[in-house]
């Protein structure tokens, strides 16, 4: 009886998050076909170029995007170049929420078992619930001319930023090998000392790969980090394990070849145009151009993270997933603050990514953290540490679906 109840569970399980699926791709396969055909002259993105590119012509940009354009060509004999660059970030975008879906609730099911926490349908709601809030997030924001602590944002996104950039295709196909890699550079952390698993490191090896391979923004944070963490363990242990953290790092020389080869093709010398690139240094310069208050627009970003960490903050020491997504956080951070792009492309913010895949980790772990807390939590009088969690995590998700409305109407995210 009871092993029929679990399946029961399982199975109603699986049909509420699949029509939740279904209907969550609908609805943003509307919004990038818009974006490609550029609907009734709105619907501003890079759609254009991704389609010219997919079609093999000219787009006047050098793209490392490779893997998306190759997906994007197979369904050319079946449907129009929008339509198929449209499916092929839908298709991307929703195998992420299927990835975010399997390891959130493989953790929080281990995490109950561990503190005999009986597992129910209600649970099962929970991380549906987590799971697709998580995809609409963004960053805190007032209504359009109200001053927050006397600045007034004129660019409430693109000086804030957000953990779901809706307007950007690429962005939004590489999250599932994203999210792969996250988990899996996190599991491997843990035990690679002890023995490294062949067959999770060789997976980890090829969607790194793969993620630089459709869009190199997360390679650039994760490679660093990796390579940080590997060297500070190596050192602390006064390289008795030197042959583990070799077999470890090797994992990442594939995604860390690539990158170089795209880089040279993409930051030096001259693009299609004529005009100089390059990475140049200067602290906050890009990001200055969108944002009048640098540690604000930080603060904004990261409201409910920040709280959650106030309140968890044993779990950096404690918690290799948590951690590693605030190094990611970091790094991001960092590379946005001090590096950019020479010429017209600065605007761009292209060193933005890194940190937006940082932000979009540090709310998965925070939500995670959070029903952790309210599982595991002994006396029940501490769960209240829970309340101002997720009213800033709702906080966070009204203005996440405020915008995700905005650009759904076909509004102009860098005006927001």
């Amino acid at each position: 009886m009871k092993n029929r109840s679990i399946d029961r569970q399982r199975i109603a399980d699986y049909c509420v998050f699949g029509i939740l699926l279904l209907l969550y791709s609908g609805l943003t396969f509307t919004l990038f076909y818009r974006q490609a055909i550029e609907y009734q002259g709105m619907y501003v993105s890079d759609m254009k170029a991704y389609i010219q590119e997919t079609m093999g012509l000219e787009s006047g940009y050098e793209f490392p995007y490779r893997f998306f354009f190759w997906l994007s060509r197979l369904w050319l004999p079946v449907a129009t170049p929008a339509a198929a660059v449209a499916f092929s970030t839908m298709l991307l975008n929703s195998a992420g929420v299927i990835a975010l879906k399997c390891f959130l609730g493989r953790k929080l099911k281990e995490y109950a078992g561990k503190h005999l926490v009986p597992w129910s349908f209600l649970w099962d709601a929970a991380v549906n619930f987590f799971v697709f809030s998580l995809f609409f997030v963004s960053m805190f924001y007032g209504p359009r001319g109200y001053a927050i602590f006397g600045y007034d944002y004129i660019y409430r996104c693109a000086g804030i930023l957000t953990a779901n950039p809706y307007w950007n295709a690429t962005y939004l196909a590489v999250r599932p090998f994203t999210i792969l890699c996250f988990f899996w550079t996190a599991e491997l952390l843990e035990v690679y000392e002890a023995g490294l698993p062949m067959k999770k490191a060789v997976l980890l090896a090829a969607f790194s790969f793969l993620a630089a391979f459709t869009k190199p923004s997360f390679a650039f944070v994760q490679l660093p980090v990796a390579g940080c963490v590997l060297l500070y363990r190596l050192i602390a242990s006064k390289f008795r394990n030197w042959k583990n953290t070799l077999r470890f790092g090797c994992c990442f020389l594939p995604a860390g070849f690539l990158l170089l080869s795209q880089f040279f093709g993409v930051f030096v010398g001259e693009n299609a145009l004529g005009e100089e690139t390059g990475i140049g240094i200067g602290m906050g310069k890009a990001w200055q151009l969108h944002s009048f208050n640098i540690p604000l627009s930080v603060m904004l970003a990261l409201l409910f993270p920040f709280c959650v960490l106030a309140l968890n903050f044993r779990e950096i020491k404690k918690n290799t997933e948590f951690r590693l997504a605030w190094l990611l956080l970091l790094t991001g951070f960092l590379e946005y603050l001090f590096l950019y792009e020479k010429g017209f492309r600065m605007a761009h913010m292209n060193f933005s990514w890194g940190y937006m895949h940082g932000l979009f980790f540090v709310f998965v772990v925070c939500a995670m953290q959070m029903l952790k807390n309210l599982m595991g939590w002994r006396p029940w009088i501490y769960k209240l540490f829970v309340a101002p969690e997720f009213f800033l995590f709702v906080c966070h998700l009204c203005c996440g679906i405020g915008f995700f409305v905005y650009l759904y109407e076909g509004n102009n995210m860098s005006v927001f």
